[in-house]
Parts: structure tokens; sequence; C-alpha cells
């Protein structure tokens, strides 16, 4: 039964990653000054790590981020690189992060911030966008932060429910 829900999960995340980016298109409809970006995927992916072993959840954060790279991007490397490094630091400290609510919420705000500035300096890096640090802190990291912080007061119960 285990093994089903595993590949079941596993068979689940290319659904999951369209949900969350139709979510943040939905929202952006309603802010179209600010570039608001949804990782619901975050969520779901800080209690898969109760679920997998270490190699699984890191092929699961490799698909994940390879479909992310393909849909978003149209450039394989951004998103699998920073999935997978985000995917290894939350696994090593699942037991932490765990360990009661307002962890869990600093988690999802670390790994957001850690992805979408990450992503950024890695798209400046290779050329992929001009836009200067403070525009992009100012109308895209803050207000998807708010967005995935409140994401995880929301849903957080919900997945309490489901896996702890």
């Amino acid at each position: 039964m285990r093994l089903l829900k595993q590949i079941g999960m596993f068979l689940l995340l290319p659904i999951v990653v369209l949900i969350d980016s139709h979510l943040g298109q939905f929202v952006n409809s309603f802010f179209p000054h600010f570039q608001i970006v949804s990782h619901f995927i975050f969520i779901f992916l800080l209690f898969e790590t109760i679920e997998v072993s270490e190699y699984l959840f890191l092929v699961y954060c490799l698909f994940i981020g390879l479909i992310y790279d393909i849909y978003f991007f149209h450039l394989v490397g951004i998103a699998s690189l920073l999935f997978v490094i985000i995917g290894a630091i939350i696994y090593k400290n699942n037991a932490i992060i765990l360990s009661n609510r307002w962890t869990r919420l600093l988690a999802i705000l670390m790994m957001t911030f850690s992805f979408e500035f990450g992503s950024f300096l890695l798209a400046q890096m290779i050329g992929l966008t001009a836009e200067s640090i403070t525009v992009f802190i100012v109308y895209g990291l803050v207000p998807s932060m708010i967005l995935n912080c409140l994401w995880m007061l929301v849903f957080q119960f919900i997945f309490e429910k489901i896996y702890l």
C-alpha cells in the first residue's frame, strides 16, 4: 500500500504543478501590476518528506524541477537545480521543520524566498531578465511570499490531517 501511495504521488506531481500555476495566474488576474507566483508545490513537498525515502524525494524534486523548467522557463536547469538543493536541505532537516506549525510556516517562507531569489539571480546571470533587484523584490518577491504564507496558513490543517 505504501509503494502504491508513493507511485501515486509521483504521478500526481505534474497535476499539482499545473494546478499551482493556474492558481498563480488566477491570483495575478486580480493584481495585474504584481508578478505573484504560487508555490503550493512547496507545501506538498514539505509534507511528502514524511512518506518517502531521501533518494525518491530528490527524484520527486528533480522531476518537478524539470516540469517547472519546461513549463515556465523554457530552459532546463534553473528550477531543476534549485528544487533539488531546496529538497535536500528540507529532507535533511524535516525532523526539526515538522515539529510545529510555526517552523513549517517559516520553512515555506524560506523555500519560497530561496527559490524566487535564486531563480532571479540565475536568470539574471544567463540573461533571461534585465529587471533590477529592487523592482523584483517589490513587485515579485514580497507579493509571492505573502501569497505562499496565506496558502500555508489555509492548507496546513488539511495536510496535517493527511500526513501527520
